[in-house]
């Protein structure tokens, strides 16, 4: 209220100057006194009421109001501050017009009071001025500073309340001007746009294939002029290669019509807008004449029309892939359908196509069944039951884990489920000893002879799966649904089906070429020597083959075969007279004996020959070998009587069969 105190100092001040005036007017003559007596009261009686006007309230209605506002409840208060922080901008416009109306109003009447206030005071001066000069322009005085307290008053009562002034008018001015500089710059951008592409491309268009983005028609047509004039279409195959057939060795004529123009107006140029972000392709049509002959001998050069080379399609099925049940995708294969494929190269040709892709073409033979076939899906769900049974095959010292392969191989689909099948179990079990039974078959046997191979023939040794005992031990963990070992049944074993055969790398090699016998254990060498093998020239040479210790002997006597043996004797009858009597006997043909004795072919095995032979190697096998048995040393012998079993290999072989006559 700073405002309102400095008015009241100035009433006082025109007050003080008031009463001076009446000191001097008592000096003045009567007649003036007088007069200025009654001119004097007007202005008293208005001073007084201004300031009356302009006085603030006496302290004890201050006091009262204070008293009274503070009587208002905190919360209210508080309640009035939110309130009023929250008033929104209209709340503000609608008291700043309420204060604008009332100052108005207000500033009205006072310029009405103003305006008889000034007229009294004009006839008073001017009576004044008549009588008494001096007083009058005192007067004067007293009534500028009455005035200007009654402005200065005014002013304070413009200025309250405090509203918020509203927004210039040059902003929105400012936003306008923006907004219409905007449109016309888009307006500008869309004809400049709609006149450039109604003679030009976009920036992603192809006529025949070949890019004539931003180029208007006539160079469009030099372009196409020039690349046909090197003309070669390209054959993408289903493997991503690319096959090309080019136009000069067919002999190929290209005449283009003139429809560049038109394709200028398909693209819509009006709607440039949005049409020039997208791909656009056109055709130009034209003239294409080819040498006919010349085109099917570029047939008879391609690889890809080769039937040898070509790779069928497969269908996509239920199958294992690392070792779970998935679906196995399809194979597209590079089959070629060669009607339909001649049909769309010579289509293309004629209409001067840079390239074309033979699979969408549908120049392949494709499958019938893709990975996404909702059929196979339901088909993996009913396998899921398996996937967490887990069945081992125990193959002497191999194991073996089919996982889930072996359910592929023995399940059958039947309607959306699988169900176990026993001929499928027999088939699998049938493929199982086919791979696995060495018994009789060949083996590549590595010699000692700077691992020079051979091959042995195995009727005595090796393998021999019990296919039906088996299959049932099979079967029966196959419907316990249990994850469990299997233990595959033989009837006949080799040494290990580890390695690359089933000798493993404890055996006895007997080379009868070079009349030598060598002993491996655990894969090292711990005997070699000579030896006397079969004699061949008599037909009684050593079998061949691939053999295992039957039995073993230490001493023992090595007999032949007893043959007939026939004798005449002389004796005497009962009757004392001398007579003839022949009998005939089997006795054998031989008897050997021996210390060391190692069987492994019937009556044919190694043995120590020291009571009849003194040499060993060579040709002496040839024509005067053994009855088919391998001679050896003593001490040969006896290393390996000592550290060989029974069902340990024995190989023996010549280098070929020439040597045997």
């Amino acid at each position: 209220m700073k405002e309102m105190d400095d008015v009241i100092d100035v009433v006082k001040e025109a007050e003080k100057m008031n009463a001076a005036n009446k000191e001097e007017s008592k000096k003045e003559p009567e007649e003036v006194k007088d007069e200025k007596k009654d001119s004097d009261k007007q202005p008293e009686k208005e001073v007084k009421a201004d300031k009356k006007e302009a006085e603030p309230k006496p302290e004890k209605e201050v006091k009262a109001d204070k008293k009274e506002a503070e009587k208002k409840p905190e919360k209210e208060t508080k309640d009035e501050k939110k309130d009023s922080d929250k008033q929104p901008e209209k709340e503000a416009k609608d008291e700043k017009k309420d204060s604008e109306k009332k100052s108005e109003k207000e500033t009205s009447d006072e310029k009405k009071e103003s305006k008889k206030e000034q007229e009294k005071k004009d006839a008073e001066e001017k009576s004044e001025k008549k009588e008494n000069p001096d007083v009058s322009n005192k007067a004067l005085t007293q009534s500028k500073r009455i005035a200007e307290a009654k402005e200065a008053a005014q002013k304070v009562k413009e200025q309250q309340p405090e509203t918020k002034p509203s927004e210039p008018k040059s902003k929105k001015k400012a936003l306008g001007i923006v907004l219409g500089s905007i449109v016309g710059v888009l307006l500008i951008a869309y004809i400049a746009g709609f006149v450039y592409f109604s003679g030009h491309y976009y920036s992603d268009v192809t006529i025949n294939g070949i890019a004539v983005s931003g180029m208007n028609a006539a160079t469009a047509r030099s372009t196409l002029d020039q690349f046909y004039s090197n003309y070669a279409l390209t054959l993408e195959t289903i493997d991503n290669e690319k096959v090309m057939i080019n136009g000069k060795d067919i002999s190929m004529k290209i005449v283009l019509h003139d429809d560049f123009k038109k394709c200028l107006q398909e693209q819509k140029p009006y709607i440039w807008f949005v049409n020039y972000f997208k791909h656009h392709e056109y055709q130009v049509s034209a003239d294409a004449t080819w040498d006919e002959d010349e085109l099917q001998d570029v047939y008879k050069d391609m690889k890809i029309l080769n039937k040898k080379k070509m790779e069928a399609p497969e269908d996509a099925y239920v199958g294992v892939e690392d070792g779970k049940f998935t679906i196995i995708k399809e194979i597209l294969g590079t089959t070629i359908k060669e009607k339909t494929f001649k049909t769309v190269v010579e289509e293309n040709l004629k209409t001067v196509q840079s390239s074309v892709n033979l699979k969408d073409s549908d120049c392949y033979e494709l499958p019938e069944v893709y990975s996404d076939d909702e059929e196979l899906a339901t088909e993996l769900k009913a396998l899921g039951k398996y996937a967490d049974c887990n069945i081992k095959l125990q193959l002497d010292d191999l194991t073996l884990e089919p996982g889930m392969d072996l359910y592929e191989n023995v399940l059958e689909k039947k309607g959306d489920s699988y169900e176990l099948s026993e001929q499928k179990v027999k088939k699998y079990v049938a493929k199982l000893a086919e791979e696995y039974d060495t018994l009789g078959t060949d083996r590549t046997f590595t010699t000692s002879f700077n691992d020079k191979k051979v091959k042995v023939h195995g009727d005595a040794f090796g393998y021999k799966m019990n296919q039906e005992e088996t299959e049932d031990a099979l079967i029966k963990a196959l419907k316990a649904g249990k994850s469990t070992t299997v233990d595959v049944v033989f009837d006949e074993k080799g040494i290990s089906l580890k390695g690359d055969n089933d000798i493993g790398d404890t055996y006895i090699e007997v080379n009868l070429s070079e009349q030598k016998v060598f002993g491996y254990k655990d894969g090292k060498l711990i005997a070699e020597g000579d030896c006397v093998s079969g004699k061949e020239a008599a037909g009684m040479g050593t079998c061949i083959g691939l053999y295992k210790i039957q039995d073993k002997l230490s001493p023992t006597v090595l007999r032949g075969e007893k043959v007939p043996v026939t004798k005449t004797e002389t004796k005497k009858n009962k009757k004392g007279k001398k007579v003839k009597k022949t009998t005939t006997t089997y006795e054998y043909s031989y008897e050997s004996p021996v210390t060391y004795w190692i069987q492994f072919n019937g009556g044919i095995g190694l043995h120590d020959a020291a009571g009849w032979r003194s040499q060993y190697g060579g040709s002496i096998y040839y024509y005067s070998g053994s009855h088919g048995c391998v001679n050896l040393p003593l001490d040969l012998a006896k290393t390996l009587y000592q550290n060989y079993e029974l069902g340990d290999p024995v190989i023996v072989y010549f280098w070929d069969n020439e040597n045997r006559k």
